[in-house]
């Protein structure tokens, strides 16, 4: 078994010493990041963060799907011919779903972690979790060739994990997919994810229970005495509310922030 590997970062120098370092040890070079205002806070997507059932949430997931795609047409004119699609677009706009975020962009994920206000974590680190897809894939679908890589949702590999599948015949493992950019969030925000199957468990203990490569998932701590540093930076590189959400919401959330009123 492998624990999750941990590497300490004070500055915007180590991170990015980090991220060239984790990206030389990968493959394919193509690494996913998700930042965390809590640095221990659990890999688990927003469905399976509650305490029911499996099938009771896959359930709730089967109607709360055909709800949003029912209702949502006139508000968004989004793509949502498919039930990936469907998906995709609740999950950014805050559904809860088998969908975890990630970014293919590493300052992308920083400034989620550095930059928005929890007051429940505001003594706590924070991180940004590196996830290698290929050397995750690899092990979540035995056959594929090595190194892996990640799948899009039309792949007939990810059949197991579709919505509206039966959870005795749903996947066990998590998967690393590419999204639709069938709504601006999602390109604006490079977005990419893990699905899971029917097996709530965190990625980060199923690395360490089922024998996934050590390197296909790396924590980045960010300590807590750093963290202001790290926003102001982030926001000098032009990472900021109206890029991360380019829409009426994501501007005024940044005049408000700039103003130190958020």
């Amino acid at each position: 078994m492998a624990s999750v590997k941990e590497i300490i970062v004070s500055t915007l120098p180590e991170y990015l010493e980090a991220i060239a370092e984790l990206a030389g040890d990968s493959a394919t070079q193509t690494l996913w990041y998700r930042g965390s205002r809590g640095a221990d806070y659990e890999l688990v997507p927003g469905l399976y963060r509650s305490s029911k059932s499996t099938i009771d949430l896959l359930r709730d997931e089967d109607e709360m799907l055909a709800q949003f795609r029912a209702r949502s047409e006139p508000l968004s004119g989004a793509d949502m011919t498919s039930s990936w699609a469907a998906l995709f677009v609740m999950q950014h706009y805050g559904v809860p779903t088998r969908l975890l975020d990630w970014s293919e962009n590493a300052f992308l994920a920083l400034y989620f972690a550095v930059s928005l206000p929890d007051p429940k974590k505001d003594n706590e680190d924070a991180a940004v979790w590196v996830l290698d897809p290929a050397a995750w894939n690899s092990k979540s679908f035995p056959g594929m060739k090595s190194p892996g890589r990640a799948l899009h949702a039309d792949h007939e590999s990810l059949e197991p994990y579709g919505p509206g599948r039966p959870l005795d015949n749903m996947a066990t493992e998590s998967a690393a997919i590419f999204g639709r950019y069938n709504n601006p969030r999602i390109a604006a925000q490079r977005g990419v994810f893990t699905v899971f199957g029917r097996d709530k468990v965190p990625l980060e203990k199923m690395l360490d229970e089922r024998g996934y490569p050590e390197t296909s998932l790396v924590r980045l701590r960010l300590p807590k005495s750093n963290l202001a540093t790290l926003s102001e930076q982030v926001r000098i590189l032009g990472f900021r509310e109206s890029m991360v959400y380019p829409d009426l919401v994501g501007l005024a959330k940044e005049i408000a922030a700039e103003r130190n009123l958020s």
